[in-house]
């Protein structure tokens, strides 16, 4: 009976050595994280890339739309320059240059205070006060990477065309000490007819490269109609909503060219009357 017992024993453990086996032979190797760098969406437009010296990165820049005078996004994706994978940790800061031979100047920018990029990208804005070749333009991209602790400096050439109508406005304010003011459309990009969402950004030029936002202005609008001799209700004063961007409501009531008149104050006292932005609806 023992000797029985004893082989019943030794079966089992057989059978359950050959399961603990099978089951190491047919688990599956879980395929290692692919790392890639950021896939580009479809509204986006690859403007160029540099390799940030020194901080072993290289920096792709992409827009929603060729650069133009006035208010342009920028999305940059960082990726590693030795291995290409993807760098979504940092501190990305750019700064805007205008060389013109004799001299050379900037323009006011956005830029983000994020460390973590959003779907691979940090978004920055540029308002190009002119137009100008990528010889001339250049966009200067300091990033400090957080995987090595290195920070570098990388640079690219960028075109930059005339806005077409305008959506860049320069004014030098008499009744505000000759401030020399920039006023950049950033919305509605494509205008309908009915209600749309108007946005301006405000920044004052204190010298060639230094444009802090306005905050202190306030701002009403009114719409006109040229060819017809009317303007439109319900429309909804832009108010400051952050960093000298004023937000508000234009209302177009028909297809055509429309004016979008401006009217800046301070402290109650208007300042500007005589700028306007120019849009077609079809």
């Amino acid at each position: 009976m023992k000797t029985l017992n004893k082989i019943k024993l030794l079966t089992f453990l057989l059978f359950i050595i050959g399961i603990s086996s099978a089951c190491k032979k047919n688990k599956s190797i879980e395929p290692e994280e692919e790392v890639t760098t950021p896939s580009t969406p479809n509204n986006l437009i690859k403007i160029g890339e540099t390799y940030i010296v020194g901080a072993n990165a290289k920096a792709s820049i992409y827009t929603d739309k060729a650069f133009e005078t006035g208010y342009n996004l920028i999305y940059v994706a960082f990726t590693d320059s030795t291995d290409g994978s993807a760098l979504n940790m940092g501190h990305c800061n750019i700064s805007p240059l205008m060389n013109m031979g004799s001299m050379s100047h900037g323009s006011p920018v956005e830029n983000t205070s994020d460390t973590i990029s959003t779907n691979g990208y940090f978004r920055s804005a540029v308002i190009f006060s002119m137009a100008g070749t990528a010889s001339q333009w250049s966009l200067n991209i300091n990033f400090h990477n957080h995987k090595n602790g290195k920070s570098g400096l990388g640079s690219l050439g960028v075109d930059v065309s005339a806005s077409s109508p305008s959506k860049f406005k320069s004014v030098v304010l008499a009744l505000d000490s000759n401030k020399k003011v920039f006023i950049s459309l950033v919305q509605p990009t494509n205008p309908s007819v009915g209600t749309n969402n108007f946005e301006i950004t405000l920044h004052q030029r204190v010298n060639g490269m230094t444009y802090p936002f306005i905050d202190q202005y306030t701002v009403e609008i009114e719409p006109e109609m040229p060819s017809m001799g009317h303007g439109s209700p319900n429309n909804i004063n832009p108010t400051h909503v952050g960093k000298g961007h004023y937000l508000g409501k234009v209302n177009y009531t028909m297809s055509g060219l429309w004016y979008v008149h401006l009217k800046l104050f301070k402290n109650g006292t208007l300042i500007s009357d005589d700028q306007y932005f120019e849009m077609t609806l079809q």
